[in-house]
């Protein structure tokens, strides 16, 4: 009988350790995972605004009255001297648009407005960038003609949580896939649930939450498959990390070599 007890606490633990053991299972995307919610064809959308936003405007006028108006605006153009074919001053105008450190981001208020010098208030709340721009480049041509905007977002950014690290990072577009957003990111470890990823996402209504699994070559025609500026992605624990940090077939033929020798100096004790 006692051996009979002996053999099932090694069978015990060799099943527990095996438990402990990551496989390609668990980790490879783009598998053939059938997903539980219905497939959607969809295309990255332009991001729509919401308070506690803050977009950046830069301003371009041909008056130089105008331009010196809203020299907060505007680029910082450098000049660099003499054409010496024509004696004219030229300014580096490509290099002068780069250089809009100087422009302070423009806050969207609680409301879903903007204050923006001469012009008022402008509800943006909702708009995308290119709408805003159309609404804000006509209002200043018609406060000063041949005036016009350039909109982009300021605060691009989204935030990686739990086994992909713990960063907040600059998107390089404001609609970017899950797969380059945790690319540039971090790489999960072996220990990440990717069947339970969530997204938790801002919007007008205020937060939701969306929980996927990246594993599923399906994800690329759903919802999910794009994130959005200020999008937060969390990634969880597997339930078996609390069992050691072995995830290679090498480490777990020494973890078992380990169990079955603390069993055989049992057996010769008892």
């Amino acid at each position: 009988m006692k051996n009979i007890r002996y053999i099932y606490l090694i069978i015990l633990c060799v099943i527990v350790s095996l438990s402990s053991c990551v496989t390609n299972k668990q980790t490879d995307l783009l598998q053939d995972i059938k997903l539980n919610h219905p497939q959607l064809i969809v295309k990255a959308e332009e991001y729509k605004v919401i308070p506690g936003d803050q977009l950046s405007i830069v301003v371009y006028a041909w008056d130089p009255e105008t331009a010196k108006m809203f020299s907060g605006y505007t680029p910082q153009f450098t000049y660099q001297g003499m054409n010496e074919s024509t004696g004219v001053s030229v300014g580096s105008q490509i290099r002068g648009l780069e250089n809009t450190r100087n422009i302070r981001p423009t806050n969207i208020y609680a409301d879903g407005t903007i204050n923006f010098p001469y012009i008022g208030k402008i509800y943006v709340q909702g708009l995308t960038m290119l709408q805003i721009k159309t609404i804000l480049s006509k209002k200043l041509n018609d406060f000063a003609e041949g005036t016009m905007a350039d909109v982009t977002l300021a605060n691009r950014y989204f935030s990686v949580l739990g086994e992909a690290g713990a960063n907040r990072i600059t998107m390089t577009s404001t609609s970017m896939t899950i797969y380059q957003a945790l690319a540039i990111a971090t790489n999960i470890g072996p220990y990440g649930d990717r069947s339970k990823v969530t997204i938790i996402r801002q919007n007008e209504n205020g937060s939701i939450t969306k929980t996927f699994d990246l594993r599923s070559k399906e994800i690329i025609d759903t919802e999910f498959y794009y994130i959005q500026p200020n999008d937060v992605l969390y990634v969880p624990q597997t339930k078996s990390k609390f069992l050691g940090s072995t995830t290679s077939f090498t480490g777990m033929f020494g973890l078992l070599t380990s169990v079955a020798s603390v069993i055989i100096i049992i057996l010769r004790v008892f």
